[in-house]
């Protein structure tokens, strides 16, 4: 892999522009401007359309957090620029970034399954320390035991992706991880970016840190812990959500950028490759709920002022018909199920207990905008997204602004 050097002077005005953002957002979180945008944005339009927005409320909030992220990644690339790094940081990285997914997508009702079925006292510190050295190893087992049946998904994604090439091929050839590396002057005529160890490393230890936020903010909640726990009041530290948006973005789009196929295949590929994992989750998840529930209900009927009662109850046939389909697709939070009020009756608009999942139910539409902005030529792309846009609705893309400004961040790197 080439090394992206930088001289002393260069270096430094980095790192003099590091400590400057760094100053300003600190200003930004100490005024806590973020929520008073918040709070504004509320005289912007009645309740009883802002509650149609879901999980994009804040967007007033996360748009401050994106901003100081957005230049703080930009200034990443000049910062970290050596490809040599120390082993044991390189197997430490290595290490935890394969059990970030897992942590991730089970966590959260872990959490419930637990402290209902082990009659659980919040007031305990040994107990609060079991309940969440237990739910991450739980994740990280869950992780391993589903790592087994990797081989099988991995043959199942290469023949799709085979049948799509076939059907839908793409109009460029793509790049494989074998190509040879463009050097500076090729990447600046438009050829894929190569990023240096440092760098990329770097970036995996931001991802790695904002798993480990959203675990503790969730932990957090009073329906776990006593612990007054510094920077974690009842949730996730507001710049998590914005740092994993715009990585993804960014990373995204570097894929796409080496990657050989067409439309269909990179977004089978992006739909596919963490089923192994997905599949395991939704399937397990309502057996998990079902159990936690009948030992103690009141567990699931946590303080969570945007979720709906509806859903925190045993689960029926139909729940998990509607359900699942749609957690596979990726579909919980399109803007038609809020319409309709399906969130009431089903969980439907959640993957049942499992919150955060949301998170995948927006990363994913943007996923398969990007490569359908990238891939498709002339007007029928601008169909295609029209069409895809209006499908998923304003409340996911009123978020879209955190992934893309990723993806934005990685054209500027590959032309400076």
């Amino acid at each position: 892999m080439a090394e992206c050097t930088a001289d002393g002077p260069r270096r430094s005005g980095a790192l003099l522009f590091l400590l400057v953002t760094l100053f300003f957002y600190a200003l930004f979180l100490y005024f806590d401007l973020g929520n008073q945008w918040y709070e504004w944005s509320k005289t912007l339009a009645p309740y009883e359309i802002r509650q149609h927005l879901g999980m994009s409320k804040r967007f007033l909030l996360q748009y401050g957090h994106i901003f100081f992220l957005f230049l703080l990644l930009l200034v990443s690339k000049y910062i970290f620029t050596t490809d040599r790094i120390g082993p044991l940081y390189r197997k430490s990285v290595d290490k935890l970034m394969v059990h970030v997914f897992p942590i991730f997508i089970l966590h959260f009702p872990l959490l419930f399954f637990l402290a209902a079925v082990t009659d659980y006292d919040r007031t305990s510190n040994w107990q609060q320390i079991a309940l969440l050295v237990s739910v991450l190893t739980l994740c990280i087992l869950f992780g391993r035991i589903c790592a087994a049946s990797k081989p099988r998904y991995d043959a199942g994604l290469k023949r799709g992706l085979v049948v799509l090439d076939a059907r839908w091929p793409g109009a460029q050839a793509g790049r494989s991880r074998g190509a040879t590396v463009p050097d500076a002057a090729a990447r600046r005529q438009g050829g894929p970016l190569s990023l240096t160890v440092s760098h990329s490393y770097a970036l995996n230890m931001v991802k790695i840190v904002a798993t480990l936020c959203v675990v503790f903010g969730h932990f957090s909640f009073q329906e776990f812990t006593s612990w007054n726990i510094p920077g974690f009041p009842g949730h996730a530290p507001r710049f998590a959500v914005p740092a994993f948006f715009m990585l993804s973005g960014y990373f995204a789009m570097l894929s796409i950028d080496w990657a050989g196929g067409g439309t269909a295949a990179l977004i089978f590929k992006r739909y596919w490759s963490y089923y192994y994992l997905i599949v395991p989750m939704v399937l397990a998840v309502p057996i998990l709920d079902s159990i936690g529930y009948s030992f103690d209900a009141a567990v699931y009927r946590y303080d969570d002022y945007y979720l709906f009662e509806e859903v925190r109850r045993p689960y029926g046939l139909l729940d998990l018909i509607v359900t699942i389909p749609n957690c596979l697709l990726y579909l919980n939070e399109i803007w038609i199920y809020n319409l309709l009020g399906f969130e009431r009756e089903f969980g439907g608009a959640r993957c049942f207990s499992n919150d955060p999942y949301w998170f995948l139910c927006y990363l994913m539409p943007y996923a398969a905008l990007l490569v359908v902005a990238c891939k498709v030529a002339g007007r029928a792309k601008y169909a295609i997204l029209a069409a895809m846009m209006l499908l998923i609705g304003p409340p996911i893309l009123l978020l879209a602004p955190l992934f893309f400004s990723g993806t934005f961040a990685y054209l500027i790197h590959k032309r400076i």
